[in-house]
């Protein structure tokens, strides 16, 4: 089969929704600027097998596909060997998109003749976009998901955050291609994300489902509270709110997951009408947290920490080798998402 003929086998909707009733839904984010077809296709198959709800993507075109080849792989070695790998699921593939000035829409960019290799951008970079070869850095931009360590890292001022100009109107290609959108909001007022809704609504329209990502760091808790609840309202059916607490940094420090905690429970005491879902800085112990908050979420996205317990894995290895390594890679994976 083709790549451009690779179509995706359906997902549960009634499974997604029992999740989200139940607190038990479970969202592996590749990066919504990560345009790494092997990444995305690596995360996808592992993360398939451990039984994720949903994989969210990039916009642009191509990732869908390798996140479809992704699932159609994990699939095949599922009906293989149903004992090894018995949590497969069918996730369904969520598409990202950008309303306006949304930090998770950026890539690194470098001015290469003012940079002096002192390389501290590579040893901070979480992504494997930023790598070493004989001396030299080297820099491979489809693997960053626009996280800025790299910039905080850089004392001489060399690296810079560029949003990425992609336009989902423009996207005509694969128009149809996912399951799920997740619209982020970023610095966007209310009115502006209405107009951005109605200008995409024959690509909106198409999801199965929506969530809403809202940066909670722009706002104090009484602004984070009115702006949700406006939002909601701005849709006809239940949707995900996603509660960005501080966005890439799950795998740095263990406390990266308090922001999104203490967002959601300001969101959970005002009672909306949606499915509070955590993300931005979750990691290994974010299901404890909430277990000790009482917090009575839908569920929690990984996005940074997920992609670091295995990137090693991801970058390192041919498809040989990775095969081969599968089932380690996939027991790593686990222990982020037993908890299901």
């Amino acid at each position: 089969m083709t790549l451009n003929k690779l179509k995706k086998p359906p997902f549960s909707l009634e499974k997604i929704l029992k999740s989200l009733e139940t607190g038990s839904f479970r969202k592996i984010i590749c990066g919504a600027s990560n345009t790494s077809f092997t990444q995305v296709e690596r995360l996808t198959l592992v993360y398939s097998l451990c039984g994720v709800d949903v994989i969210d993507i990039a916009p642009q075109r191509g990732i869908y596909t390798a996140a479809a080849k992704g699932i159609l792989k994990a699939r095949e070695l599922a009906e293989k060997h149903p004992e090894k790998y018995p949590g497969f699921n069918v996730p369904a593939v969520m598409k990202s998109i950008n309303v306006g000035d949304d930090k998770h829409f950026r890539k690194a960019s470098f001015s290469l003749e003012s940079c002096v290799q002192c390389l501290e951008c590579v040893k901070t970079c979480q992504s494997g976009a930023i790598t070493k070869e004989n001396g030299a850095k080297i820099y491979n931009e489809d693997k960053c998901y626009g996280c800025a360590s790299c910039v905080e890292a850089c004392q001489h001022n060399v690296i810079t955050m560029t949003q990425n100009p992609f336009k989902p109107e423009e996207d005509k290609s694969d128009i149809g291609k996912f399951d799920a959108i997740e619209i982020h909001t970023g610095n966007s007022s209310v009115e502006q994300v209405k107009t951005f809704l109605e200008f995409n609504k024959n690509i909106i329209g198409k999801a199965a489902f929506i969530s809403v990502s809202i940066d909670s760091m722009s706002f104090n808790s009484k602004e984070l509270a009115e702006y949700a609840d406006s939002i909601i309202k701005l849709f006809d059916k239940k949707i995900i709110l996603q509660v960005d607490g501080i966005s890439m940094r799950g795998g740095t420090k263990n406390s990266s997951t308090l922001q999104t905690l203490a967002a959601a429970s300001t969101l959970l005491e005002t009672k909306l009408n949606a499915y509070i879902q955590l993300s931005g800085g979750t990691n290994h112990i974010t299901p404890e947290l909430v277990k000790l908050a009482g917090l009575e979420i839908a569920g929690i996205a990984y996005g940074t920490f997920a992609k670091k317990i295995i990137l090693s894995y991801i970058e390192e290895y041919n498809e040989n080798e990775f095969v081969a390594k599968l089932d380690k890679i996939v027991a790593a994976a686990q222990a982020l998402t037993k908890n299901m």
